[in-house]
Formats: C-alpha cells, structure tokens, sequence
C-alpha cells in the first residue's frame, strides 16, 4: 500500500472527535460549559427537522471515512465544503449570539481541513515539488472565528455597580455625575433598596469624582451625600490616572457605557427596570384590575362589564431629561 492510501491519522483523530461531541451535544449534555445565549439559541436549532448536530455527526463521519481510506484529496474538498457551512454559520451567530459549543465544532472543522489539506499537498509534492499557498477559507473562516470569540470574552463582562444593595434590584439606574437629570434622579432614588446605581463617565473629571464617591460610600454615606461631598473633585494628573485601581475603574466604566450602547440608548439617566413598576403596580392595585387592552364587539364598543378605555389605567408620559452621546452633560451644579 502506497502512503497516498495509507490511513491518515491526523484528520481521523480530528474527526473521531467531532463525530463524539456532535452525538454528545445532540442528546443535550449535562456539562455547563457554554456560557452563552447562543448555546439556548442553537442547541434545538434544526434544518428539516433535522437537529445541526446530527448534521455534524455525519459531517465528521465522512471525513473519518475519507481518513481511513487515505483519500487526502477527496477529503480536502468535503472538509472545505463543510467549512464553507460553517462558515455561514459563524456568520449568523457574529449577528445574532455565539455558541460556545458550536465554536468548539467550528474548531474541529477547520482543524480538518487543515489537516487533510496538508497531507494532500504532501501527496502531490512527492510526484512534483510545490509551495502550499494560502488558503482563502481558512483566512475567512479565522476572522469570524476570533468575532465570534470577541463576543463571547465581551458577553462575560457584567456591568459594575457602585451601590446596590439589595443584590437584586428590581431597577437599574446608570448615571453620570456630570450629569444634572441623573443628580436629580438620585436625590429621590437614592436610598432605596430596590434601585441599583451603575456609574458611567462622560470626560475624566467623572472618573476622579466617581472614585471618590466609592470612598464615601465605603464610609457609609448614602449616595446622594457621596455625590454632593464630591462636588469639588477635579481631574487629576495623567500618571494619577495611570495607577491601576483607576485603571481598573476605567474599565468598569467603559463596560458600563457599552452595556447603555448595546440596549439602543446613547444618553443618562438610563434606566432597566425587572418586572412591572412599583409606581404601576399601585395604580393597578388600587383600580382592582389587571392592565390589559380590552376587547370591543363588532361595532367597536366595549362589550359586558369591560371599561371604556378612558377609564384604562394612566401612563401619561412628559418630557425626560437626558444628557450624553452627541450631546455633552450640562453641569450638574
């Protein structure tokens, strides 16, 4: 038997593995080791009716036959097949969530067509001396890799907050103290146990300002004292900034601004809030009801004991305050 035909153990071994984790991940394993929407998204995701792993239980299947008959060439062209459909699929998870688990097949894939590639050009060397080339797929396949890789190291920075100290706040308030809507905001908000403070700096005056506002609460101040003792903090120095609790503070602070970038806002006061507001809950409470839309007859009237909808329950909406994004804070003071 000729080395061309002889077992190619690289892209077996590969292959063999990816045939094992797609029948492991397509009965649901038990190991929590993807960290990500994408892998709920992904893991009942079907083509046909068909679960994408058994896609890949097959797809690793034949690459191992292609292995053991030593059919680097024909092998090259399947695996460069199907790392063009992982491809499309790591695209739609760059747009959509990344799976951690699919990126672990991903790997597996490219690895064998790496390897398949490889041997095939060793095959073809031997009867006419060659240089290998580079390789489009794999160049293309590498960068929505390392996307989709960057997603999922940025999924698993949680935004930080500078108060909350319920743990489990029922609502979340991002401010800037620069800004003067977010000042006002905490004067009413603040010592309530169900809002949780997250800090955001609009220039570097803030970043100065918010580490003194951590060493106040540290002392036991309510936030709205923290922020009116820092009122006369300035920016400090460039090496100040240099030092690495206000580089870590940075970073805490940029994580907290993309997080108000990602939900579609650009401005603070920004505000999350879990379940429904107190403030509605009251309202609801009081009318002894619960707020729904209410269904009209065929001539569009309010049929059996079910309230006209100026009866309805309020939500009358004013003008909000908010500062940032292309627009600077104005001073708070």
């Amino acid at each position: 038997m000729t080395r061309n035909h002889a077992v190619l153990a690289g892209p077996f071994s590969i292959a063999l593995f990816g045939i094992i984790f797609c029948v492991w991940s397509a009965f649901g394993n038990d190991v929590n080791f993807c960290v990500t929407t994408g892998c709920t998204l992904y893991q009942d995701f079907t083509i046909a009716g068909i679960s994408l792993w058994w896609f890949g239980t097959a797809s690793f299947t034949i690459l191992a036959g292609c292995s053991l008959l030593g059919q680097a060439g024909a092998g090259k062209k399947l695996a460069a097949l199907f790392l063009f459909g992982d491809i499309c699929l790591l695209l739609l998870m760059a747009v959509t969530a990344p799976c951690v688990s699919c990126l672990v097949a991903a790997l597996l894939f490219a690895l064998c067509y790496f390897l398949f590639r490889r041997s095939d050009f060793f095959a073809r060397s031997q009867k006419q001396p060659a240089v290998p080339g580079r390789s489009m797929l794999l160049l293309v396949w590498t960068l929505l890799f390392f996307i989709n890789i960057g997603q999922v190291a940025r999924s698993q920075l949680d935004v930080w907050p500078i108060l909350d100290e319920s743990g489990d706040a029922h609502m979340r308030m991002f401010f800037s103290p620069s800004c003067k809507y977010c000042i006002e905001g905490i004067n009413v908000l603040s010592g309530n146990v169900n809002t949780a403070f997250y800090p955001v700096a609009e220039n570097d005056a803030d970043i100065f300002r918010l580490a003194k506002i951590k060493e106040f609460l540290d002392q036991g101040m309510s936030l709205a004292e923290a922020m009116g003792q820092s009122e006369d903090v300035e920016a400090g120095s460039f090496l100040s900034s240099l030092r690495p609790e206000f580089l870590l503070l940075r970073l805490r602070l940029l994580i907290n601004k993309a997080h108000i970038f990602g939900a579609g806002s650009s401005g603070v006061p920004f505000f999350e809030i879990r379940g429904l507001p107190p403030s509605v809950q009251a309202k609801v409470e009081e009318r002894g009801r619960k707020p729904a839309f209410r269904a009209t007859d065929p001539n569009g009237r309010y049929s059996g004991s079910q309230n006209p909808p100026d009866e309805r329950l309020p939500m009358e909406l004013g003008d909000f305050g908010q500062c940032g994004g292309a627009e600077p804070c104005p001073p708070g003071n």
